[in-house]
């Protein structure tokens, strides 16, 4: 073979394998995060194991390493952009949304879209809290509020452009504003997790009890950042869950791919990567997670990806 064809063929092996190599580089720290844990070295942030999974607190815990991947599915109907989720109990359903087009969606808890609800007056909806009585609460990222809304009897689009909205930080064209929001109905408090530069807590209360319908007339304020120092290694939160009857705080990663559970004080207590098993490997860009019924957690994942996690 002449020396020129063998240099040839020597060029495109090394292109081939640079080629793949990147490839995989790429798709790990995409979406498997791979280069979370080095950065957390390299500044001196890495988790705190003894901190976690206690067997003193599983008493007065969610125990979340308890949970096993039992159901996943990807939702056809959607191409992308599969954001927040939330369990309207009333009907046994889930509520989850779409930033683009920004659409509340209904599931069945196998994942299968019932009906659409379209948003006019609104853009980049990231997360969705049921509220009781047909009303939800939206965060909006990009402008840094919350929006208050009702579900109509019969899907159709939902006109935005009057609702209630309340500010919560300025308008953030980076894309890492509020993210998730979690209605504790038993003691009317709204939770609302800003995703990162800087990650944020914030607890709403007033915001539904004694009440004709929910609004921000009278709501209160709590900043709980402090509780996020718990977890300091990580990068970034995507939503956020209540579990009653503790009242304890489950925030979603998606660049660490983990959940993690703050007492009602913001003390660690249990925690459990989304990765844990084999079957877990490919739970891209998770961005929302909910409780249903008999303790069920539901999780949904861009870009059209739905799972379910049972003890």
């Amino acid at each position: 073979m002449p020396r020129y064809k063998r240099y040839l063929l020597r060029t495109l092996l090394v292109i081939g394998i640079l080629a793949s190599v990147g490839s995989y580089m790429f798709y790990a720290i995409r979406y498997q995060h791979l280069h979370v844990p080095i950065m957390n070295w390299f500044s001196g942030q890495q988790q705190d194991q003894d901190d976690w999974n206690r067997p003193e607190h599983r008493a007065d815990s969610f125990n979340l390493a308890d949970y096993r991947l039992a159901y996943s599915r990807s939702i056809s109907e959607i191409e992308d952009n599969l954001s927040g989720l939330s369990y309207w109990d009333e009907r046994g359903e889930l509520l989850a949304v779409l930033n683009r087009p920004p659409t509340v969606l209904t599931l069945d808890l196998d994942g299968h879209i019932t009906a659409q609800y379209p948003l006019d007056g609104i853009s980049d909806t990231e997360g969705v809290a049921y509220l009781g009585n047909g009303q939800i609460a939206l965060s909006n990222e990009k402008h840094g509020k919350i929006v208050l809304a009702h579900l109509p009897e019969q899907p159709g689009t939902i006109d935005l452009r009057r609702a209630p909205t309340f500010a919560l930080g300025p308008s953030d064209a980076d894309n890492s504003g509020l993210e998730g929001v979690e209605y504790d109905r038993q003691h009317d408090l709204l939770y609302v997790v800003k995703e990162h530069s800087p990650k944020a807590l914030y607890r709403l209360a007033g915001l539904c009890a004694a009440k004709p319908q929910c609004s921000f007339d009278g709501v209160q304020v709590e900043d709980l950042s402090h509780w996020l120092h718990a977890v300091g290694f990580v990068h970034d939160f995507s939503s956020v869950l209540v579990a009653p009857p503790l009242g304890h705080v489950i925030l979603l990663s998606e660049q660490n791919q983990s959940l993690l559970e703050l007492d009602d004080v913001g003390e660690p207590r249990s925690y459990r990567p989304l990765n844990q098993f084999s079957n877990e490997l490919n739970i891209p860009q998770a961005e929302g997670i909910t409780l249903g019924p008999n303790g069920s957690l539901y999780l949904v994942s861009e870009p059209n990806l739905f799972y379910v996690f049972t003890r």
